[in-house]
């Protein structure tokens, strides 16, 4: 084993460890969170306060279950004799970042049409949660807003932190398409529903691939908080009993604003990338000229990144994760 493959290896058991950890975490997180709303329940308030304080348990108890693994993921890093490498937290903004996020949420869209239609046709799976897996009602605007702090802030920016900003960046030097296909397949597995498998794997290279190109995580956590949004909208509009065709024609009207945006953000990002010009814009003037997508400053090879990758507590992770999406199958039918 070259020592290259010695790193990864240590580098890949300390990823592993810390996916056991939030596997432990997260599901201790929602059975104390099913204990916490009986509680509530019980207890004389007001629907409000109830609601208020269920939510804001929920949100802090969600966004605990991520960022905990990667202050652990760290700690093992440095036990493991491999320096953290540091997350890209810089804010930056540039012209070209608005059509990046529109095409991202136009792939990311036709991932989830694609991954719900694919469950439909088998009649596994209920087709309005592979969107977002939640049920959304009518509600009072104070819900709202905790629903959107809930569903679309709080995962987007814990999420991109765990699966971004620590695995994705400390993968890196392992290779860039290494870093976000296996970022991207812990994130997929994180959510432990085959319905949801398709759609945030490609989610998740697409948020790699942005977070990435642009060196900060902010890009990519703005394009996860949208994402959820408009997932949160389209199950709002389709969740409306007897709403008919106008339901219809809204959905409808979702997917041409989405799809027309999205393409016509591409084909002008496509054209940039594509142009000589960009050479000189970004290798000249004291600017450093991007390195290759195959370069890696610690090279090792497909075969044994795919060996190396199963370690136990990975393969614990991976098989656990794959327990409960068997159970949510059988439950959910």
């Amino acid at each position: 084993m070259t020592e290259q493959e010695k790193h990864y290896r240590g580098f890949m058991a300390a990823i592993g460890r810390t996916m056991l950890i939030f596997f432990v975490l997260i599901n201790l997180f929602g059975i104390s969170y099913v204990i916490f709303d009986e509680i509530l329940y019980a207890l004389p308030i007001s629907y409000t306060a109830r609601t208020v304080t269920s939510q804001l348990f929920y949100g802090a108890g969600y966004m605990l279950s991520f960022m905990l693994p990667v202050v652990f993921l760290r700690l093992w890093l440095k036990k493991c004799k491999y320096k953290p490498q540091p997350m890209y937290l810089e804010p930056k903004w540039t012209p070209y970042m608005p059509l990046a996020i529109l095409a991202g949420i136009a792939v990311c869209y036709a991932a989830a049409i694609f991954n719900q239609t694919l469950t439909s046709f088998l009649d596994i799976f209920s087709p309005m949660q592979d969107l977002t897996g939640a049920s959304v009602v009518s509600m009072e605007p104070y819900e709202i807003v905790l629903q959107f702090i809930v569903i679309c802030i709080v995962p987007g920016f814990c999420e991109e932190f765990l699966f971004r900003g620590a695995i994705l960046t400390n993968c890196l030097p392992f290779g860039r398409t290494n870093a976000i296909i296996i970022s991207s397949l812990l994130f997929a597995v994180m959510h432990q529903n085959f319905d949801q498998l398709l759609y945030t794997f490609v989610a998740g290279v697409v948020m790699g691939l942005i977070y990435e190109r642009t060196r900060s995580i902010w890009p990519s956590t703005f394009l996860h908080i949208c994402n959820n949004f408009l997932s949160v909208i389209i199950s709002a509009v389709a969740s409306k009993e007897g709403i008919g065709e106008t339901g219809s024609l809204i959905l409808m009207l979702i997917d041409c604003i989405v799809f027309t945006l999205g393409t016509v953000a591409a084909v002008i990002l496509i054209y940039r990338f594509c142009s000589k010009k960009r050479d000189l814009c970004d290798g000249v003037f004291g600017h450093d000229l991007p390195a290759a997508d195959s370069y890696a400053d610690l090279p090792v090879s497909s075969a044994r990144a795919r060996k190396l990758f199963c370690t136990p507590c990975m393969v614990i992770f991976l098989s656990l994760s794959l327990v409960s999406m068997i159970l949510l199958v059988f439950i959910g039918g």
